[in-house]
């Protein structure tokens, strides 16, 4: 497995201390490494092909990131960055609050439906049988989601939106109905069922529908 855990090339000199990160780079090294996995497939995101197709020298590529290993981690960061959007301000109502955790489970399964996922847990699996502790991926991804989501929960029951007095697990039981049989749809690499942007949105409604009803702090009548 090419550049799996490959040292920095020793040719090429860090830049100077203190000198300030371009974050447009960044994004630059992101985005290329989204694009080499979904058009090229896993085994396809070498740091040198990364760097090539980002329009930088393999030293910027491995300041930022010291390995193949972190490179994945990132992007995963990205994700769960993006996936938690929905979450971050303190909803105002009950309706806002559906209107968000609706907004957060339609965000999830169009993830769980993209192309890019399933190249992900492709990649994931090449990095398991080269022996790579994945445990920097979980809690740079699925762990972080799961976290956003719970102080969102617990933010929305202190405000008396929720009845919810275990946020980590009501958060982890909306993942679940989120998540359905997508993602093991994907492990088996068989058609998933919500490619259509209408068909997650039916499926966040139902989802949060119940979810709310299970954790209800009024009447439904008043919601």
């Amino acid at each position: 497995m090419k550049d799996l855990l490959s040292p920095p090339p020793t040719s090429d000199a860090p830049a100077g201390r203190g000198r300030p990160i371009d974050r447009r780079k960044d994004q630059a090294i992101l985005r290329a490494a989204r694009e080499v996995l979904r058009l090229e497939g896993p085994s396809a995101v070498t740091m040198e092909r990364v760097a090539q197709v980002a329009g930088v020298s393999k030293a910027t590529l491995y300041r930022r990131y010291p390995h193949r290993q972190a490179l994945l981690e990132a992007l995963v960061a990205q994700k769960a960055t993006r996936l938690s959007r929905a979450l971050r301000a303190d909803p105002p109502s009950v309706a806002a609050l559906r209107a968000q955790l609706e907004a957060f489970v339609t965000e999830l399964a169009g993830l769980l439906c993209g192309p890019e996922h399933r190249r992900h847990m492709q990649a994931l699996g090449e990095l398991a049988r080269a022996g790579v502790d994945l445990a920097g991926i979980w809690r740079r991804g699925p762990a972080q989601a799961h976290a956003e989501l719970s102080r969102f929960l617990a933010r929305a029951h202190r405000a008396g939106w929720l009845c919810c007095d275990d946020p980590d697990n009501a958060a982890e039981l909306l993942l679940g109905m989120a998540v359905g049989l997508e993602l093991v749809r994907s492990l088996y690499r068989v058609p998933l069922a919500r490619h259509r942007l209408a068909e997650r949105h039916a499926h966040a409604a139902r989802v949060v529908d119940r979810f709310l009803a299970w954790y209800a702090a009024v009447p439904a009548a008043g919601r």
